[in-house]
């Protein structure tokens, strides 16, 4: 195919530094723009792409929060890129789509690490999802990653005729070299396994190679509003599938999210259900799933208990290490419109919440992705009805992760149920009724809002818990110490 003029524009700007901690407000100037994927280089570079009007666009970010924005534009042609991984020698693997005299193209390309491309190619619609109403569905049902003998799956959703006046989204399995040759594509059209996809849109949130078995683990799509794991195997035939069930109330969990495989069985989940009392309600559900059944055997419900209308959606996880999981979402304080905002917390592999952020303005936070950084800490980007983008980089001790301890005192050092109370710092809570400790004894901490702030596994023996608060701003908490599904203590305390 004769390929059209390529123009690519360099922006380089620098922001004002903190640490290693920094905020970029980007205007799209009323146009339709955002952000879509993102990866961190090794030397703790960040790097998004996305579509600036009817370009595709990238922005790259060093680990000071200077930023250089390029715009890749083409005579009679619209883009956008929808992924963006590394791969070998300090390159980006991208995909996208470019559209020209109305035929739709997927773009594969290769860029260097100054962001210029390397090699690239279009590929049409293929027979089995060809038409001229069929399309490649937008970014965030776009995901790529590098299989264990260095090829790179990608996964992008077909958006295809179904009844009259009614569309449904097919996947569309390839693999491709570091050359840009795909070697295999695999649709899967409404019909297979079973009808699996029949009645339903495939929305993919999350795809992992398990390298033990040489598999593919897609994330997200199921039958109605529910999510569902399913495993292919290297020349994408569909191995397994199941839907994701939460264990407690048995409901279907919908919007689900994974980023770390645990081991053969067992992966990191996050998503939500609906409050089982309160209609139009969502609570976070984070949690070790089972990928043989679907079932979510252990989680931690993260909700705001004095919001009666509280919805949840477009969910990131980021998994540094199993002391460091950051997860990302967008929470709504009514269930139809804003305001929006941008939640944030610091959680570990054993369920624990160790810290959380809050970002709210009248313009609202719209998350789009977000992404791990060298240094432990994360790279959110969201959007704002403003049409402005916000990328805020969080380092781990930002979220202000809250120290305890278990020890024996003597009972006449235990001079109240908590104490001292008022207290600037340090806070200590008798807990000598607690006959024993193990890993149902739980310790959280809510603010006036009913937000919470801590949510941790007690360690250790004896008769004192100190919990060092001085990081949380002044103003009235609650606690309780839990054991399993029963509250054993809860208390009120003033941090001042």
């Amino acid at each position: 195919m004769k390929k059209a003029f390529l123009t690519i524009c360099f922006i380089a700007v620098t922001v004002a530094l903190t640490a290693q901690q920094w905020n970029i407000a980007i205007d799209h100037y009323e146009t339709d723009s955002q952000l879509l994927d993102g990866c961190c280089t090794d030397n703790n570079e960040t790097v998004f792409v996305g579509v600036w009007d009817t370009e595709a666009y990238a922005i790259k970010i060093d680990e000071h929060g200077n930023y250089t924005q390029k715009f890749f534009s083409r005579d009679n042609r619209s883009s956008r890129f929808h992924s963006i991984i590394p791969i070998e020698n300090g390159n980006y693997f991208v995909t996208g789509v470019s559209i020209t005299n109305d035929i739709e193209y997927l773009w594969v390309l290769v860029l260097d690490n100054d962001m210029n491309i390397v090699k690239e190619q279009y590929y049409e619609k293929e027979e089995e999802y060809s038409g001229p109403d069929v399309t490649f569905y937008n970014g965030e049902n776009c995901k790529a990653v590098v299989d264990d003998d260095g090829t790179i799956v990608v996964c992008v959703g077909v958006r295809m005729p179904f009844l009259p006046q009614t569309y449904r989204t097919r996947p569309v399995f390839m693999r491709f070299n570091t050359d840009c040759d795909r070697l295999n594509s695999v649709f899967i059209a409404s019909d297979d396994y079973g009808n699996l996809f029949y009645d339903t849109n495939f929305w993919l949130t999350s795809i992992m190679n398990d390298p033990d078995n040489n598999d593919i683990l897609v994330v997200g799509p199921g039958q109605g509003n529910c999510s569902s794991v399913m495993r292919f195997d290297y020349d994408f035939n569909l191995i397994m599938h199941h839907v994701f069930y939460e264990h407690i109330v048995d409901k279907i969990v919908s919007e689900a999210i994974s980023d770390h495989i645990i081991d053969d069985n067992d992966i990191l989940v996050l998503g939500w259900i609906t409050d089982p009392d309160i209609h139009n309600k969502h609570m976070i559900v984070y949690g070790k799933a089972d990928i043989n059944n679907g079932y979510i055997y252990e989680d931690l419900w993260i909700n705001k208990p004095d919001t009666l209308n509280y919805t949840i959606d477009n969910h990131s996880m980021c998994y540094v290490n199993d002391t460091t999981i950051y997860l990302a979402s967008r929470a709504r304080l009514h269930y139809w419109g804003g305001p929006y905002a941008l939640e944030l917390y610091l959680v570990t592999k054993n369920l624990e919440i160790l810290g959380s952020k809050y970002f709210y303005d009248e313009t609202g936070y719209w998350p789009k992705t977000a992404i791990a950084t060298k240094d432990d800490g994360i790279v959110a980007v969201s959007t704002s009805r403003s049409e402005r983008t916000y990328i805020k980089k969080l380092l781990r001790e930002d979220f202000n992760p809250i120290p305890c301890s278990v020890s024996e005192v003597p009972k006449e050092k235990i001079k109240a149920a908590a104490f001292p109370n008022p207290t600037k710092g340090e806070i200590n809570i008798d807990i000598s009724e607690i006959s024993t400790i193990d890993s149902d004894v739980r310790f959280r901490i809510f603010n006036a809002d009913g937000r919470i702030c801590l949510d941790r596994i007690i360690n250790g023996m004896g008769n004192l818990l100190t919990v060092d608060v001085s990081s949380l701003p002044d103003g009235t908490y609650t606690f309780q110490i839990v054991k399993g599904n029963k509250n054993i203590i809860s208390d009120k305390f003033i941090k001042e």
